[in-house]
């Protein structure tokens, strides 16, 4: 019983201090004309022409599986996961980490720049964001010359 309190406290203090850190790190990407940014802390790394095996009967969005050093790993075509309305010639996959610390590739168009952006200047999302669901964006950030999409992981794992 110790033991858990000790796991619950830890956890806590870990969300704290997220919640209290002034910046945080962010690796952008582009698929169409939005620029998308995950936390540096969900990404393992990014690879290209990796080669995909299809995997038959499962959802539209996946497009199957692939051997990354022994490991097996879902490929996930983000754009129609996120039912993003644009022409997207994916080259790269982004290998992420889920919640539960197996990783997933998106298959991206372009890698974009590290980030350190202000936990302060994060904002909700407009009402409506024209060409993609809403849903799957969690916070945006202003740039000086494009709005950068901060997407929900969350949101995109949910079945």
């Amino acid at each position: 019983m110790n033991l858990i309190k000790k796991e619950d406290a830890l956890a806590e203090s870990s969300q704290k201090s997220i919640l209290m850190q002034d910046t945080l790190t962010v690796v952008s990407f582009y698929m169409g004309d939005f620029l998308f940014g995950i936390t540096a802390d969900k990404i393992v790394e990014i690879n290209k022409d990796l080669e995909i095996t299809p995997v038959p009967l499962s959802e539209d969005y996946i497009l199957g599986i692939m051997n990354l050093r022994g490991q097996i790993i879902t490929v996930i075509d983000l754009a129609k996961k996120i039912r993003l309305h644009a022409k997207i010639t994916p080259k790269l996959n982004l290998i992420i980490k889920t919640e539960d610390e197996a990783p997933v590739s998106f298959v991206i168009e372009e890698i974009g720049d590290i980030l350190e952006i202000p936990v302060a200047k994060l904002e909700k999302p407009p009402e409506k964001i024209e060409g993609l669901d809403k849903e799957y964006v969690e916070k945006v950030y202003q740039l000086p010359d494009k709005l950068l999409l901060l997407l929900n992981m969350e949101e995109i794992f949910k079945n």
